[in-house]
């Protein structure tokens, strides 16, 4: 894991910019989704912040077990699981994964990129 002292953690216009055209570029880009992770944390928001930690676990592997993700699933409210289960291809079923994240994920961004923009920028 990279070590950095979140108050150290700047950015460029530009970067909260394409941080602010959607949610998946705040998650693509590991400084932005450690900072994001913190600001659910102190915003107190869990069940953004399982569907966070089931982006990261979608893309941290290559293999979807049906256990270990639909545990992860069952913690996240709104999570439409009904076309995953006629998906058969695990790198299909990733990214739907991180698709249906993404989504859930979308109705906090534009309050996360003003944190951003008041502490990090």
């Amino acid at each position: 894991m990279v070590s950095y002292s979140m108050a150290e953690v700047k950015f460029t216009h530009q970067q909260i910019e394409r941080f602010n055209d959607r949610i998946k570029n705040c998650l693509e880009d590991a400084q932005c989704r450690h900072i994001l992770e913190h600001y659910l944390k102190i915003s107190r928001k869990p069940v953004l912040h399982n569907a966070l930690k089931l982006w990261m676990a979608a893309n941290s592997t290559t293999s979807f077990n049906d256990d270990e993700f639909f545990d992860l699933i069952d913690n996240v409210d709104g999570f439409n699981e009904n076309p995953l289960l006629s998906i058969s291809e695990c790198e299909h079923k990733l990214s739907y994964v991180k698709l249906e994240c993404c989504r859930i994920l979308e109705k906090i961004r534009p309050y996360f990129i003003q944190y951003l923009s008041t502490h990090h920028f």
